[in-house]
């Protein structure tokens, strides 16, 4: 079959143009889409991050007012509904630090104490920096507190530590003898008594902080912390003891007139102490108390005070160092027990000290110790010692007829080169005796070589896994050296003594002895956990390896007082609830951390959508509470419908006294941002627009100024100039996290 096939151009080049037509078409939607597609993403980004920010401030808010006003066991749920992105907790990227002087005219700043390594900057100015003493807070469940028990310790008595709002169940205690663990639960306001004759060392895990006490063969004497602890002179207003059964004394020495009151058991008793209308006599007054059973025993004063606890009265032991007036161990004025003994006074310095006091007075050369009687004869009451240069003093129950170098008793040696707890240079001098000195130095950090310098050199390696040595002191002034972290030092004479243990990470305190208008760096007594991942870092935090979270005080010069506790610094280790999700460009988020919504949204630009929460006025005050949240660990992540159950643990006071500076610093990358943000009404100021950077002269504002310096990431509570009535709060905060991922 024959067909005439006839070719048709003009269909050919429509059928061409129409695909390319087609193609054309198909390359321009494509080129829109994209182009499209960024700001779409974009778009959603931004609804989640609105979306977001709405739910994590409220979250902010219900957290606020649980940590400000809610009691222990007090809990809030909150329901966070993601959209495509997903909730993580972030533990190591989170913190913030306050920082306050306690004296007029004075500075103090801080930097690198968050960032996990092994040393700190400081900066002050005004006067030589003689020390810095520094706490490990324990912040977190999870990071217990722990106290390592000596070998001489016959037997440890503990109490919890009250505080503003403490767990209303039982605290979890945990022993570990010999790789053996024992579990014990301590009622709030219950004691309890671990004989540890013939059992050797041991360690004390809580849940909580306590008030242990050391005691040997029949007890002794020891300054008691308050519970209160002022951070300005270590005096306080309330304390919580543990006593054994039988016959005690307290001690209770103040400035001016003092109601004291006593609660034991069911009991209360209440006593005045008056000023005698002498100058340069303080206010003391003796308590006798009989415990039919072993019990906790509550005191309150009116005023600001420190306190003596002897468990035996009639025996005639016991011993300890008393801290002067400004709240360090080394100083040049004390206010004296009143209560019949003998005063110890060691001259550390290099030339003669005049020691002076109502009616009388003495010299001490150098580096020496002189013994008296003590009180003088002629005086009833609590008469104040003023020495010509920085002294130690200690307190013994010495008579006419056993004089201190002969009373049984356990007590703690202060360090020459820091003037409190702990150090690395201590002075010991021994007369002859008829019982047995000895000096016991414990570790504190992780690695110190430790020289005692007697009549025979004596030397030992301290470390983590063997952090304690014993010497014995001979006759004349032994010189204690330790080269690396810092060590404490207790004498032990005879069988007998008393004293109050400090948990691992207490007062751990490194001369500095440097003034200088820039940053001071000291090193940090904890092992360095730069780089390391945050599984290492919360192992660290437990074990005690790195502080989980600290207090910082820094010793200077302030007037006559070579180591006044100038200022104070609470840095903290905060977890950060972050949403994580992306528009255009990856890496964006919604985080919750310390009471601030921050957002990096858009674009990596630091943004505030709630700023931390705080308190100022009327007038010139200022109280922030700090929220620590802390997720447990079984606690979900991701995406989906999450429920938050946040539960308050307890809460705590930090200081609540007058301070002269009050700064806070925010870690970065919010840092900045959040000192700009609180500074609302800065700009509404004239002095600060016609002279902006100069606090000195801004008069017409009271709040919160960024630091003058540049790109600086903390902010100033200004108030004219005027002294602020400051408070500080943390409250800890059990999260459990669970719903449909």
């Amino acid at each position: 079959m024959n067909y005439d096939l006839v070719r048709d151009e003009e269909a050919v080049s429509a059928a061409v143009a129409t695909v390319l037509l087609f193609g054309g078409v198909l390359s321009i939607i494509g080129m829109m889409m994209v182009s499209m597609i960024p700001v779409i993403e974009e778009l959603q980004g931004s609804v989640e991050r609105h979306d977001m920010s709405s739910q994590m401030t409220l979250l902010a808010k219900q957290t606020a007012e649980l940590s400000e006003a809610g009691m222990p066991g007090d809990s809030t749920e909150v329901e966070l509904i993601p959209i495509d992105g997903n909730i993580v907790w972030d533990k190591t990227r989170g913190g913030m630090w306050y920082s306050a002087t306690w004296f007029d005219d004075n500075s103090l700043r801080m930097r690198g104490a968050l960032d996990f390594d092994d040393s700190l900057d400081i900066r002050h100015s005004e006067s030589e920096v003689k020390s810095v003493c520094i706490d490990d807070l324990r912040l977190g469940p999870l990071n217990p507190y722990i106290y390592s028990v000596p070998s001489w310790v016959d037997d440890v008595r503990f109490a919890a530590a009250p505080g503003l709002a403490i767990p209303l169940g039982p605290i979890d205690i945990d022993i570990y003898q010999d790789g053996v663990k024992e579990e014990i639960s301590l009622a709030l306001d219950d004691s309890h008594i671990l004989d540890l004759r013939d059992i050797g060392e041991l360690t004390i895990k809580s849940s909580h902080k306590l008030v242990l006490m050391f005691s040997a063969g029949d007890g002794g004497a020891t300054v008691v912390t308050a519970n209160d602890v002022s951070p300005v002179d270590k005096t306080g207003r309330s304390w919580s003891i543990p006593l054994p059964s039988g016959q005690s004394q307290i001690h209770i020495v103040s400035d001016i007139a003092n109601q004291v009151r006593i609660t034991e058991e069911s009991t209360t008793t209440t006593s005045y102490s008056i000023p005698s209308g002498s100058s340069r006599l303080a206010v003391a007054s003796t308590h006798d108390i009989s415990m039919q059973a072993p019990g906790v025993v509550h005191v309150s004063t009116s005023a600001s005070s420190h306190l003596l606890l002897r468990t035996n009265i009639d025996g005639g032991i016991g011993s300890t160092s008393w801290p002067s007036t400004n709240g360090a161990l080394l100083g040049h004025e004390f206010n004296t027990p009143s209560l019949n003994g003998e005063l110890a006074i060691t001259n550390p310095n290099n030339d003669p000290v005049t020691i002076t006091w109502k009616g009388g007075g003495t010299s001490v050369s150098a580096q020496a110790t002189a013994f008296i009687s003590w009180p003088p004869e002629t005086i009833d009451d609590s008469p104040v010692i003023d020495a010509s240069s920085d002294i130690f003093v200690s307190w013994s129950a010495s008579s006419n007829t056993t004089k201190q170098q002969n009373v049984s008793s356990v007590n703690l040696l202060p360090a020459v080169d820091t003037g409190a707890t702990s150090g690395n240079l201590f002075l010991h001098y021994q007369t002859e005796s008829n019982i047995q000195h000895q000096l016991s130095s414990t570790l504190q950090g992780f690695l110190t070589n430790y020289n005692a310098s007697m009549n025979a050199n004596q030397t030992a390696i301290l470390t983590s896994d063997s952090p304690s040595a014993i010497f014995n002191a001979s006759e004349g002034t032994s010189k204690l050296t330790a080269d690396g972290n810092p060590i404490r030092v207790h004498h032990l004479a005879g069988s007998n003594g008393l004293i109050q243990a400090m948990h691992d990470g207490e007062q751990r305190c490194v001369a500095i002895n440097v003034q200088a208008s820039g940053w001071i760096t000291t090193s940090l007594p904890w092992k360095s956990f730069s780089g390391r991942s945050e599984i290492d870092v919360e192992r660290g935090w437990t074990n005690g390896e790195h502080p989980a979270s600290m207090s910082i005080s820094v010793l200077a010069v302030e007037g006559a007082n070579s180591h006044s506790t100038i200022g104070t610094v609470w840095a903290f280790h905060l977890s950060r609830l972050t949403y994580e999700f992306s528009s255009s460009i990856m890496g964006m988020e919604v985080a919750y951390s310390g009471g601030a919504v921050v957002t990096n949204h858009p674009e990596f630009e630091a943004f505030i959508v709630t700023p931390p929460s705080d308190r100022g006025g009327p007038g010139p005050r200022f109280a922030a509470t700090i929220p620590s949240l802390h997720p447990t660990s079984n606690s979900l992540s991701g995406g989906g419908k999450l429920s938050l159950d946040i539960e308050l643990e307890h809460r705590q006071s930090l200081a609540s006294t007058t301070a002269y500076e009050v700064r806070r610093g925010w870690s970065s990358p919010y840092g900045e941002a959040i000192a700009v943000d609180s500074a609302d009404g800065l700009e509404s100021s004239e002095d600060w627009t016609i002279y902006p950077g100069r606090i000195d002269l801004l008069t017409d504002y009271v709040g919160w100024v960024p630091d003058p310096s540049f790109n600086t990431a903390e902010s100033i509570w200004h108030t004219n100039g005027e002294a602020i009535q400051f408070t500080l709060q943390m409250s800890s905060l059990t999260v459990d996290i669970g719903g449909e991922i």
